[in-house]
């Protein structure tokens, strides 16, 4: 039988129910990690988990709210522990207009976006092995400032800055975890059915993309994966931008 790449490894997803993080999901499994996936909706999870298989575990958690995130890695912890991969991926992108953003939108995205990254990692540290890596999704979007996404474009890039900071911390390096960034461009996932479902602005955004197609979860699962795993030892504070040159070129 071949050796996976994450055999024996304990991985807890954020945003694991759908999209990238439900595809990272079934990568992590079939390269033999034990997987945990959080998520805000308990038949959502639950389907995910079938879809996954094996003994995946479920806890429900909103990272909007810190107290979940303590009882998410706390839960794991107790159960396995310690957490040797850390995919800190959920987040929401939809943007009203600048004009119209009210300050409960504004505190709900970066919320999610920002604080749920941050707390997410905090309160998995007490948890995490040494040798551990720690992914953080970020977007293509925070190296554009595309006008329309001022506010998800903000909170991007906060995370980007964020595996930065983190990944110097004095603490992190005497436990030799790696903090790193998977930056997707244009993907097939739920959050973007809108535009993939309408002719028009599926074809405009292929059009500006310098490989002329959208990607697909399965392609940033695979990065992640790589940034996961041993394969990327020598990588800490970094970034993988999945977006068919779209930040790039």
């Amino acid at each position: 039988m071949t050796e996976g790449k994450l055999d024996g490894k304990v991985a807890v997803i954020t945003g694991g129910s759908s999209g990238i993080g439900l595809a990272t999901a079934h990568v992590f499994r079939q390269q033999g990690a034990q997987v945990v996936i959080a998520g805000r909706n308990e038949s959502t999870l639950v389907a995910a988990r079938d879809a996954i298989g094996g003994n995946t575990l479920t806890v429900c958690a909103d990272v909007a709210k810190p107290d979940d995130l303590h009882t998410l890695m706390q839960t794991v912890g107790e159960c396995f522990g310690r957490i040797d991969v850390l995919f800190a991926n959920a987040g929401m992108s939809e943007c009203p207009d600048i004009l119209d953003t009210d300050e409960a939108f504004f505190d709900r995205l970066m919320g999610v976006n920002v604080k749920g990254v941050f707390y997410a990692f905090t309160h998995a540290f007490p948890w995490l092995a040494k040798n551990a890596s720690v992914i953080f999704t970020s977007s293509v979007i925070q190296q554009r400032g595309r006008p329309g996404d001022a506010l998800y474009g903000a909170s991007k890039a906060a995370v980007r800055s964020l595996a930065r900071t983190l990944a110097a911390d004095e603490r992190v390096l005497a436990q030799q975890v790696r903090i790193n960034v998977v930056s997707p461009g244009a993907i097939r996932t739920p959050l973007t059915t809108a535009a993939t479902d309408n002719p028009d602005v599926s074809a405009w955004v292929e059009s500006q993309v310098p490989m002329g197609r959208w990607g697909e979860a399965d392609e940033v699962a695979r990065a992640v994966l790589f940034l996961a795993s041993s394969d990327a030892s020598y990588l800490t504070g970094g970034e993988i931008a999945v977006d068919g040159g779209l930040g790039q070129i």
